[in-house]
C-alpha cells in the first residue's frame, strides 16, 4: 500500500496529499537545497501530529516539520524524502489575556498576525524577524528568531512561557505554563526553543 493511502486511513483524507504540486511546494525553503517529500500532511490539531509521528516512528519513516517555509537554513527541507508535516493549518490564536500578559497560539500563526492581535489588547510582542509578515510562530520558536528589537527586548525564547510538544514517539509533552516566573524543574522550554528540529 502506498504511504499516502496508509496515511489517509490514519488521518482525515483531506489532510494528506501526494499531489506533485504540493510535493514541490514543500521541498524547500529560502535556502538553496531542495528535496521533495513522498507525502505532505497538513495537520489541523495536536492529535493529528501525535498520530502521524507515532505511525512514522513505528514505520521508521522520516518526518520533516514545516511552518511557513521562510527560513534561510534548510530546516524544513526533507533530507530523506519521507513525510513533510505542514503546521500551517494549525493557525488559531486561541487566547490573548491582558491580565496575565500571555497569548496561547498554534504553531501556524503568522508572526505579524500575533503582533497585531497583541497590540489590539494593548500588549506588545517584541520579536520582529524581517519575514514577520510571512513567517510562523512555530518557525520562530524552532529558530529562536529575533530581529532588530532583540537588542533591547530579547529573542523568542524570552517570550515563551509554555509549550505543548509532540515528541517523535507521538507522546505529547506539556512544559511551562501561564506564569512568567516559573522555576519548577528543568528548563525544557529552553531546550526546545531554538532546537531547529534536532530533538
Amino acid at each position: 500500500m502506498a504511504l499516502a493511502d496508509e496515511l489517509r486511513k490514519l488521518l482525515d483524507s483531506d489532510v494528506v496529499t501526494d499531489d506533485a504540486e504540493a510535493l514541490a511546494a514543500h521541498s524547500g525553503d529560502k535556502w538553496f537545497a531542495a528535496e521533495a517529500p513522498e507525502v505532505v500532511v497538513f495537520a489541523r490539531s495536536t492529535s493529528d501530529v501525535s498520530k502521524l509521528l507515532k505511525f512514522a516512528s513505528q514505520k521508521k519513516i522520516p518526518v520533516t516539520a514545516r511552518g511557513a517555509g521562510f527560513g534561510y537554513v534548510g530546516g524544513c527541507v526533507p533530507a530523506k524524502k519521507g513525510i513533510a508535516l505542514s503546521l500551517m493549518r494549525m493557525n488559531r490564536i486561541k487566547e490573548i489575556n491582558f491580565q496575565d500578559a500571555i497569548a496561547i497560539v498554534e504553531p501556524g500563526v503568522i508572526t505579524a498576525d500575533l503582533k497585531a492581535a497583541a497590540r489590539a489588547q494593548k500588549l506588545f510582542y517584541p520579536p520582529d524577524p524581517a519575514s514577520m509578515k510571512d513567517c510562523s510562530i512555530g518557525g520562530n520558536i524552532a529558530t529562536n528568531a529575533g530581529g532588530p528589537r532583540c537588542l533591547k527586548y530579547g529573542v523568542t525564547r524570552n517570550y515563551v512561557t509554555g509549550l505543548e510538544v509532540v515528541l517523535a514517539s507521538g507522546d505529547i509533552l506539556r512544559t511551562g505554563g501561564r506564569v512568567h516566573k516559573n522555576k519548577t524543574g528543568f528548563d525544557l522550554i529552553g531546550l526546545f526553543v531554538g532546537s531547529e528540529g534536532m530533538l
